[in-house]
């Protein structure tokens, strides 16, 4: 037997809480034939369902807390700050929001024989000496 809650059928989702999580500036659906309005309009943002939701935004940085250095921790302070630059648009964009974003030299992962082992040591620099350490992520 199956009990039916009226109340929450007329709900989204019959009233279940359900959890997006991501950075709506990065989580663009594709649209390969749209228009950037197009694909704007195609985000959550946009939906019905958008009346329903609670936005709740992360407020430390904790990859800032967990920096030895302060020079490191500065690194990092830096590196965010450009990336929400680009992602508030707040770049040299033309009439229809595109530029060209110049990567930083020391944010770019350069050829090598292995290239997924030169991308984990970028991210996790030492990884291999740390892997058995639960604090080192």
């Amino acid at each position: 037997m199956k009990v039916v809650d009226e109340d929450k059928s007329n709900k989204p989702f019959d009233g279940k809480v359900v959890v997006l999580g991501g950075d709506f500036r990065q989580i663009l659906p594709v649209d390969t034939k749209g228009s950037r309005y197009d694909i704007v309009k195609a985000t959550i943002n946009f939906s019905q369902l958008w009346k329903y939701c609670k936005v709740f935004k992360l407020l430390e940085i904790m990859r800032l807390i967990s920096q030895e250095s302060v020079e490191s921790a500065r690194d990092i302070k830096e590196f965010v700050d450009w990336i929400l630059k680009i992602g508030d648009g707040n770049m040299n964009l033309n009439e229809i929001g595109e530029g060209i974003i110049e990567i930083p030299k020391h944010l770019l992962v350069e050829n090598s024989d292995s290239p997924l082992l030169s991308l984990v040591e970028f991210v996790y620099p030492k990884f291999l000496d740390n892997m058995s350490n639960a604090n080192f992520f």
